[in-house]
């Protein structure tokens, strides 16, 4: 099989590799579709070996079709079209999920069970559609750690592929009071078509952005946004912190953002306000079943989210291109 190999900074390369043996407690699957996620692009661009060794199969995000069962695996069969948890793929668990092979032809999981690792998706669902399972159960995880209501405010910051995702799970669980912040007009024109409000921080201030979709209210005096729940996807810290500085009283904060410099935070105003900062990392299986059942439902038109296709001969192209960022949202390998 022709696989991609991760071998540090700015050098994947497709190889020719052994499809792998299937043992009595796998599958094997046929891939379809490989997602680039951003933890991707920033190994790419540090060459580090955070969740997945020099010289091994690359990509996490993935989905494909069962080919082969093996012998003591029950409920799954051959041509079933299934999204991968890449935590659960493979024994190694967590530390190695990286290298999983999202851009590999062929996938072994590892003791295979639909609804652990493996989970089924109805056959008029794209692969391009399915494929997004797993980033887009990264931005349901946080949005729904704020723990929302219907009638909350939400504010996502960020458009890329996770803050989309998170805006999007909140539109298709019902809670239509959304802004997506960003400076990208490409990607916030394309949560806009999704269902999301938006605020262009190039054009206006955070503060009044929100405002004009949310209406303020009082805090000691002074107008702030009425804004019940944040969810930080942009990791940028001069963002954090003008959000701190018009913050209400009891609103929660969740950060799904990889921030890789410490951001200053007032925790007297934490205090004062009794603001709730969440941390919200990966995602849980409830949180995978409910993103299943969005794409098989079409709550929203999740492929908005794709905006560009490549081959796997091609996959230093697709990496230079999601790097890039200009013009794109979501880059995906076509491996069938």
């Amino acid at each position: 099989m022709q696989a991609a190999i991760y071998y540090g900074k700015q050098d994947v390369r497709v190889e020719k590799r052994d499809k792998p043996t299937v043992g009595s407690k796998d599958v094997l699957i046929r891939n379809l579709c490989g997602g680039i996620c951003g933890t991707d692009i920033n190994i790419i661009k540090a060459g580090n070996e955070m969740g997945i060794r020099f010289g091994q199969q690359f990509g996490h995000e993935l989905f494909g079709e069962v080919v082969e069962v093996g012998a003591e695996v029950t409920g799954v069969l051959q041509g079933m079209r299934v999204g991968i948890n890449p935590i659960t793929a493979k024994r190694a668990g967590r530390r190695y999920s990286l290298e999983v092979g999202g851009f590999s032809q062929y996938v072994l999981v590892e003791d295979a069970a639909l609804d652990y690792n493996l989970y089924l998706f109805n056959d008029d669902v794209t692969a391009t559609e399915a494929v997004l399972m797993e980033p887009m159960s990264v931005g349901f995880h946080g949005a729904f750690s704020t723990n929302p209501t219907v009638t909350d405010n939400i504010v996502i910051l960020g458009a890329g592929p996770i803050g989309v995702s998170a805006a999007i799970s909140l539109i298709g669980e019902g809670v239509p009071n959304v802004v997506v912040v960003d400076v990208d007009e490409y990607r916030l024109a394309i949560a806009e078509q999704l269902g999301a409000k938006i605020v262009n921080t190039k054009v206006e201030t955070i503060s009044a952005g929100l405002s004009r979709h949310f209406g303020t209210v009082n805090v000691y005096g002074k107008e702030v946004p009425n804004v019940d729940a944040f969810v930080d996807a942009a990791g940028a810290a001069p963002l954090f912190e003008q959000v701190m500085q018009i913050v209400k009283p009891h609103a929660r904060i969740a950060i799904i953002a990889v921030y890789k410099e410490p951001v200053s935070v007032s925790l007297a105003e934490v205090m004062s306000k009794e603001v709730k900062i969440i941390g919200a990392s990966g995602y849980t299986h409830e949180d995978i079943t409910k993103v299943v059942s969005h794409i098989n439902k079409r709550k929203t038109d999740i492929s908005k989210l794709v905006t560009h296709k490549y081959k796997l001969a091609d996959i230093q192209t697709a990496f230079d291109k999601a790097i890039d960022a200009r013009d794109t949202l979501k880059v995906v390998v076509d491996l069938s």
